[in-house]
């Protein structure tokens, strides 16, 4: 009996590619001779209510310290650091994302940016960007 079937060479490329990474990311996965990482870019929430917007970010393993927060007009920028806790001798495997990052974001018109304020817990960033008073929805009341 004679049977066919369709041969997908993109099949065939990316289980080749897939099987180089296992094999070559477990040997050079150092700090030497090391595969270029894509930059690390943490996770990022944005919600907005009546009151304003929060925005949290996922920074586990990160100081306090190693983040700054810049404020320029209405652009916003997150910028850091997590370092590697890599130990001296031996190979590693990871899929842990390390070195400096930095998220940029536009801020709305109506943020009232002399409120703006951070907090840091469990590993999460978290900004609050209050509204303008200005912005707020009022109710006036006909006399």
């Amino acid at each position: 009996m004679l049977s066919m079937t369709r041969w997908n060479p993109l099949t065939e490329l990316n289980s080749l590619h897939r099987e180089m990474d296992r094999v070559f990311g477990r040997y050079f996965d150092g700090p030497e001779g090391a595969p270029p990482r894509p930059a690390w870019t943490p996770a990022t929430e944005i919600t907005s209510d009546k009151e304003g917007w929060t925005l949290r970010m996922a920074l586990p393993g990160v100081e306090p310290k190693e983040v700054d927060i810049d404020l320029h007009g209405n652009s916003l920028t997150i910028s850091g650091e997590r370092a590697s806790a890599t130990r001296d001798g031996g190979h590693r495997v990871s899929e842990l994302g390390y070195g400096r990052f930095e998220r940029s974001f536009t801020l709305p018109s109506n943020v009232d940016a002399e409120k703006v304020a951070a907090s840091y817990a469990n590993g999460m960033l978290e900004l609050t960007l209050p509204l303008a008073e200005t912005a707020k929805p009022r109710r006036i009341a006909v006399g």
